[in-house]
Parts: C-alpha cells; sequence; structure tokens
C-alpha cells in the first residue's frame, strides 16, 4: 500500500540537529511555518487504520520535515510487510471527512464519523481509511492534507522541482 524506504543511521544527536535544521528550511520554503496542522502533523498522530470491522489496525503518522512526505508506522511483523512506509501528499488525490468511503459507510455507526477520515490517491492505489482518538486530531489531519496538497499544486514545476526534485522525478518517470 505504501513506498517502503530505508533511513540511514546516524546518531541521535546527528539526526536532532539534521531535522531541526531540515525542518525549519522546508517549512519555510513552503511558507508553512505558522500552520498549527502542520505542526501537528510534524510530531505525529496515532490512529486506527480501518478495512472493516474485524480488520483495524493502530498506525502512527507523522508529516516528514520535507513537509510533503508522511510516514507510517506499523506494527506488522511478517516478512513480507514493511514496518515503516511513506506516501506522498502529491499522490493524494483527495481527502475526505467522515465516513465517505465505502469501508467507513459500511462501519458508520459503530465509530465516530468525525474522528474518522479517508486518503484518497490517484491510480489504483486503496484508499487509507482512518480513525482519530479525537475529532480535533481528525480535523487537522484534514485541514493539512489539504493545505499541502493545496501548496504544492499552487507551486510553479521550477519551485516543485527545488523543493521536491527525487519526488518530481519519481512522479513523472
Amino acid at each position: 500500500m505504501f513506498r517502503g524506504g530505508k533511513t540511514p543511521c546516524v546518531s541521535p544527536a546527528e539526526n536532532s540537529k539534521k531535522t531541526a535544521d531540515g525542518l525549519t528550511d522546508s517549512i519555510r520554503r513552503l511558507g508553512i511555518q505558522d500552520n498549527e496542522d502542520i505542526h501537528v502533523m510534524m510530531r505525529g498522530s496515532s490512529m486506527v487504520k480501518v478495512r472493516s470491522s474485524s480488520w483495524q489496525k493502530s498506525r502512527s503518522l507523522r508529516l516528514l520535515e520535507d513537509g510533503l512526505t508522511v510516514w507510517c508506522e506499523s506494527t506488522k511483523s511478517s516478512r513480507k510487510g514493511k514496518s515503516q512506509q511513506t506516501f506522498a501528499v502529491t499522490e493524494v488525490d483527495c481527502v475526505r471527512e467522515g465516513c465517505q468511503s465505502d469501508a467507513l459507510r459500511r462501519l458508520s455507526g459503530s465509530m465516530p464519523e468525525n474522528q474518522c477520515f479517508s486518503v484518497v490517491f490517484r491510480g489504483d492505489r486503496k484508499s487509507l481509511d482512518l480513525m482519530c482518538p479525537t475529532a480535533e486530531e481528525a480535523q487537522r489531519w484534514v485541514r493539512g492534507l489539504r493545505f499541502l496538497k493545496d501548496r504544492v499544486a499552487s507551486m510553479s514545476q521550477k519551485e516543485k522541482l527545488d523543493q521536491y526534485p527525487s519526488v518530481m522525478h519519481f512522479q513523472h518517470a
């Protein structure tokens, strides 16, 4: 469902400095330094990925320092399943609030609609149906993803290539 990725080994001190520097640069370039929804997304959230009434798994989601990539950590322990996966905001077709997907509609009476949202991807990729612990957290993710999606859509091609060369190359390959 997600692109897997390996992260290089760095010491916690190096990672902390690199994260702080990268966070500041990316946020400044995107012009999102004052957006509280983005800051909440960067701190990360625990959610439940929902497929059916019997298939609901805990996931931790966090917006990475590039301001474009969402990191998802699962508790998968099989060799087939990757425990750390990502998706780019540029891969998102739309974000739907509440129980609007087929899976969430079937469960709409058994879960709080204001805590749910779906990330719908371009192409044949399955949507990601999520339930947050609170309605406020769900709203922050919905607004934040929409904001980032709109921000990237309003960038010129040169800005996109300057800001996200590897992602833009991947999309056009």
